[in-house]
């Protein structure tokens, strides 16, 4: 039988608090019997010495009849004191009862404690029955036996509810996964744990997760719906120019005609595609290199030359050093992106600035065209898949250029930012971490 986690949280504790309680309880009860013993011996030896002092200033010998009476008393004391001379032979006090023992300091005898103290004249013995210690030992010892297994079974069930409300978190996180395996929907979340500890550390990190798989599918969704939206449409003129040429007799002319249709509506959907590709490889994470943003923007504006003079547009480059991490072939294109956008939508002999640079946070590569801009409205949502601006109408383009630049920019920890510039056109800037030098990778 496979034991939960919380019992074995539970048995773990009480394991451990028992052997805690067993070592604490027999170090209280070898200090309690040395204190005890040590009391008792204080005691005798303090009587032995009491004696010696007396025998020092007392010189007379009491009378028989007041020996007798002194040792009927020493008989009823709990502590029997018995004077020796040098050969051992008794000379005052009741007898001991232990017997002559020749040896100084203290020592057990059977029941009796017994201390022994030379003197000049001879020998002093003093002796305790050390019941009432072994009385009060075995009271300690039946209390800690008691109280032991007591103390045990409260753990138990305290340890039990203190391991319940910990994994309370980690059950509902189970009981959520289960029913997101379930039902595929991912819009539930898991009550945030109070605190700052791991648990509620875990829960936020579940909720973020959980989040951004919400987000992805949800843009997953979209995506695969715009994309068979916008495969639909070329897909339905090639099957309607082939069902017409099938149906009737035509020329060869007429036959190269739509042959010809079919070509390019194939070439549009083999570039749009080749689009959904890129789109979709971009979201991949990156290989971490260290990309300065200064050669992606030198290399893009070579690239793009030939389409700015084509269009008569004057292309302004300001570089700065820009150091970051990131795939330097997805940044050349996201950055080819923006400036192909900037040439279809800036008019004839306008100013096209790219330029890049960098503050101690990020890393930025910035497109400013002299284009119509984009409705304040519309920016959010421009940079989804299949999502156009309403300035755009009447220009090619399937709306992938932004989302591209957009899946790019998350997928190395940045992000874009779209702007309308206060002079008149559109300002994107790819914004990305900066490279730190504890960061550096060598290329």
């Amino acid at each position: 039988m496979t034991l939960s986690l919380r019992w074995r949280l539970t048995l773990i504790y009480a394991g451990l608090l028992g052997l805690t309680l067993l070592f604490a309880g027999s170090l209280s009860y070898v200090a309690l019997r040395h204190t005890l013993y040590a009391g008792l011996d204080d005691a005798l030896r303090g009587f032995a010495e009491h004696q010696v002092r007396q025998e020092a200033t007392l010189d007379f010998e009491p009378p028989p009849r007041v020996s007798k009476v002194l040792d009927a008393i020493n008989r009823q004391q709990p502590i029997r004191m018995t004077v020796y001379d040098v050969g051992g032979k008794v000379k005052d006090w009741g007898p001991s009862r232990v017997g002559f023992l020749p040896q100084t300091g203290t020592r057990q005898v059977g029941a009796e404690r017994v201390f022994t103290l030379r003197t000049a004249s001879g020998w002093i013995q003093t002796s305790q029955s050390n019941q009432g210690v072994q009385a009060a030992l075995r009271q300690i010892l039946r209390l800690e036996l008691l109280g032991v297994p007591l103390l045990l079974l409260l753990a138990l069930a305290l340890g039990y509810l203190l391991a319940d409300r910990a994994l309370r978190p980690v059950d509902q996180v189970s009981d959520l996964a289960a029913r997101l395996a379930r039902s595929g929907h991912s819009g539930e979340r898991v009550p945030q744990a109070p605190g700052t500890d791991e648990l509620a550390r875990l829960t936020r990190t579940i909720n973020d997760m959980l989040g951004k798989l919400d987000s992805q599918m949800a843009r997953e969704r979209l995506f695969a719906h715009a994309s068979a939206h916008e495969l639909r449409t070329p897909i339905s003129v090639i099957r309607a120019a082939t069902t017409l040429a099938l149906e009737q007799e035509r020329t060869p002319e007429q036959s190269r005609e739509v042959l010809e249709q079919v070509e390019s509506v194939s070439e549009d959907m083999s570039s749009l595609i080749g689009r959904l590709m890129t789109l979709a490889s971009a979201t991949r994470p990156p290989a971490r290199q260290s990309v300065n943003l200064a050669d992606v923007t030198l290399m893009v504006s070579e690239l793009h030359a030939n389409e700015t003079h084509g269009k008569q547009l004057h292309l302004q480059v300001t570089v700065n050093d820009a150091e970051t991490t990131g795939d330097f072939g997805a940044l050349v294109l996201a950055a080819g992106n923006l400036l192909q956008n900037a040439i279809k939508y800036s008019p004839l002999r306008s100013l096209i600035h790219i330029s890049c640079d960098a503050d101690t946070v990020s890393a930025r590569l910035t497109v400013q065209d002299a284009g119509p801009g984009i409705p304040a409205d519309e920016l959010p949502r421009v940079t989804q898949p299949f999502q156009r601006g309403s300035q755009t109408q009447g220009l090619s383009g399937a709306g992938l250029g932004l989302a591209l630049v957009q899946a790019v920019a998350e997928s190395q920890g940045g992000h874009l930012e779209l702007l309308n510039a206060d002079a008149g056109g559109l300002r994107a800037t790819l914004i990305l971490p900066r490279l730190v030098a504890s960061d550096r990778i060598e290329r």
